[in-house]
């Protein structure tokens, strides 16, 4: 099989929170990549939406590099939340989650609540979301007593109502794991 010459990509821009830009040589993996500016590659991936597979990098590529110490990142949907619905974790005072989602209703009458949790080794807090806007719908939330790190997993869900609020919820529609 022939191989045809595949130009490089490049980003229309790297927004503030990316920090370098940085051109594939030969060898680079995403992974490799990733490993030497010290970030994740689910982060590295996300901030690299011109690279239709990460898997496939060409050699002249231009990533957008995100500061390790990003205020902001976008978490994981499963396969429920619907089309065009996003969130963000932010690490200002603690853990913000913010997402984009319809009203609660639906997904179902047995929904009251979206919930944001923050999952640690030995603990976890979470806080009810509230719609702070209508279109598009946002809902916004708090967590002050955690802080993001390597080893928390944020979960957003859809939850029925009832007293244990234990993660991850009923029906997960965001995951950073």
């Amino acid at each position: 099989m022939r191989h045809r010459n595949l130009e490089p990509r490049k980003p229309e821009i790297c927004y503030r929170h990316s920090a370098t830009k940085y051109t594939v040589k030969r060898g680079d993996t995403l992974y490799s990549i990733a490993s030497h500016f010290g970030i994740s590659v689910h982060d590295l991936a996300m901030h690299n939406g011109h690279i239709p597979n990460p898997r496939f990098l060409i050699t002249g590529d231009v990533l957008c590099i995100p500061k390790t110490k990003a205020l902001c990142s976008f978490i994981y949907p499963t396969k429920e939340p619907p089309k065009n619905s996003y969130a963000v974790i932010s690490r200002l005072n603690g853990i913000t989650c913010i997402t984009n989602l319809p009203e609660i209703e639906s997904f179902g009458e047995e929904f009251v609540y979206y919930h944001c949790y923050a999952v640690g080794p030995n603990e976890f807090r979470y806080v009810e979301l509230s719609n702070i806007s209508q279109n598009p719908s946002i809902w916004i939330g708090e967590i002050r007593e955690m802080n993001l790190g390597p080893k928390i997993r944020v979960i957003i869900s859809a939850v029925k109502e009832n007293e244990l609020h234990k993660p991850p919820g009923d029906l997960i529609l965001f995951d950073s794991k």
